[in-house]
């Protein structure tokens, strides 16, 4: 809206308000106006969230998973009208990966803190962050949006470090976390492969959970009986530092090892350059790869043919899921972030990722449906109490309090299998029909548990 029709609009509101009785002014309506003028990133027809994504450098590939939310809220505000009469406006802004000035291949200009800071002071202020990525970028700029009370929503990371409901009340994790999905691993591959010798490769903040999680489901850490610890990369900046000879070194010794399970916490590039040299020296054990480095499309590797992941979402090539209908429809109705999506074109699990905690942010926020409950509190009340219906594969149910005090998000997924599809690069993940779920948590007591995976009819203010 330009300026001269807000000012427009302003003038004609207060005729109307001088027009009316006395009596009609209620707390009602001046508490609307007042709420709308209040609270950062809130007016009468709009709600501004944003976030701070790798849109390039080495880890752009990530880039689509706010892509697709962003797909997202431009379709509920075109079919929907937004969210109880309020569109979402989502910005994206480019941190690449919180390397900016290490990454040789980042053009981003900003720190994670600065597109951070960025956000906020947008013209209105922000409302929330909504699908920021990366752990370290994330973990840097919690206490400075826990001060100025913005909400920070759905991070995308599994670190533990965004599930702390009493610490840090307002931060919200989304996919099941390292050490959980790891745990997950271990109990599949004791049961798949109860003879297997594994080897580990760990990078960056994420490595040594999945190893914690994979002591936890209980693989021995030892050499010289079922597991191949290897280098863990706990240095973010391996992914482009770590030189060709330490990859090298690190599968060659793996394969001297004779380990027969190979499991990565790597993200895709890494993943990629791994198996790729693997492959190059004929070694072919079974890869499980965390679902943080395993999009097919992404790492784009027939080597990762066969391997296994964890896959919180309905398979990418299952056409009679309705979730999957309806995301295709999505993003072929946003040319601008989707160009020349169609009918032949793939999903990819980065996609279902980012429109999963779009449907889960609309969801929230349709519960606030008076002018005067829009405010992060009332936001993060509705996150610990909404009863959510995404396109999971387990439920979605955030906590506060007890035993069960869950802000992590998922708590698990399926078991899946990255599929040949006939081509050089694989595209899809495959559950095999009748496939049970996996959940567990981060307990050290907490064991792997399977359930039948659901299917959520899709809402209907984003349907």
């Amino acid at each position: 809206m330009n300026m001269k029709n807000k000012s427009l609009r302003r003038s004609v509101a207060i005729l109307a308000t001088m027009a009316m009785p006395i009596s009609a002014l209620s707390a009602g309506v001046l508490g609307s106006a007042a709420n709308a003028a209040s609270v950062p990133g809130v007016t009468s027809e709009t709600i501004t969230i944003g976030a701070t994504v790798p849109l390039s450098g080495i880890a752009n590939s990530y880039g689509e998973v706010s892509a697709a939310a962003a797909a997202v809220f431009k379709y509920v505000n075109a079919t929907h009208g937004g969210v109880n009469g309020r569109k979402i406006n989502f910005l994206r802004v480019d941190d690449c990966y919180n390397l900016y000035g290490l990454d040789p291949t980042c053009t981003a200009g900003k720190t994670t803190m600065q597109a951070t800071t960025s956000l906020l002071g947008t013209s209105g202020g922000l409302f929330a962050t909504v699908g920021s990525l990366g752990t370290s970028a994330q973990t840097g700029v919690q206490s400075y949006l826990k001060a100025q009370n913005v909400p920070q929503l759905f991070v995308n990371s599994g670190d533990s470090a965004f599930n702390k409901p009493t610490s840090q009340p307002n931060t919200f994790g989304f996919q099941t976390s390292y050490t959980s999905e790891a745990k997950i691993f271990g109990a599949y591959i004791m049961k798949t492969w109860p003879t297997a010798k594994v080897a580990f490769l760990g990078q960056g903040d994420f490595g040594p959970q999945g190893l914690a999680g994979l002591q936890q489901a209980g693989i021995k850490v030892t050499n010289n009986t079922n597991i191949y610890t290897g280098d863990c990369y706990y240095n973010p900046l391996d992914v482009f530092s770590q030189s060709t000879a330490d990859i090298q070194a690190d599968i060659r010794a793996d394969k001297a090892a004779g380990a027969t399970v190979v499991v990565l916490d790597t993200i895709p590039a890494f993943t990629s350059a791994v198996l790729q040299f693997a492959h190059s020296l004929g070694y072919s054990p079974h890869w499980v790869i965390s679902s943080v480095g395993a999009d097919p499309i992404s790492v784009a590797n027939v080597a990762e043919v066969g391997a296994v992941t964890l896959d919180e979402f309905p398979s990418t090539s299952d056409s009679a899921n309705v979730w999957n209908v309806w995301l295709r429809k999505v993003l072929a109705a946003d040319p601008a972030d989707f160009p020349g999506f169609n009918a032949n074109t793939h999903l990819d699990a980065n996609e279902q990722y980012g429109a999963g905690y779009a449907v889960a942010f609309i969801e929230a926020l349709s519960t606030l449906k008076t002018a005067a409950s829009v405010t992060p509190a009332n936001l993060v009340k509705a996150l610990s109490t909404t009863a959510f219906a995404t396109p999971g594969l387990l439920p979605l149910k955030y906590t506060n309090t007890g035993a069960t005090a869950n802000h992590q998000g998922f708590q698990g997924g399926m078991i899946g299998t990255i599929a040949a599809n006939g081509g050089n690069v694989p595209w899809t993940i495959s559950e095999p029909a009748g496939s049970l779920a996996y959940s567990t948590t981060d307990a050290k007591t907490g064991t792997v548990a399977t359930a039948k995976p659901v299917i959520y009819a899709i809402p209907t203010n984003v349907k």
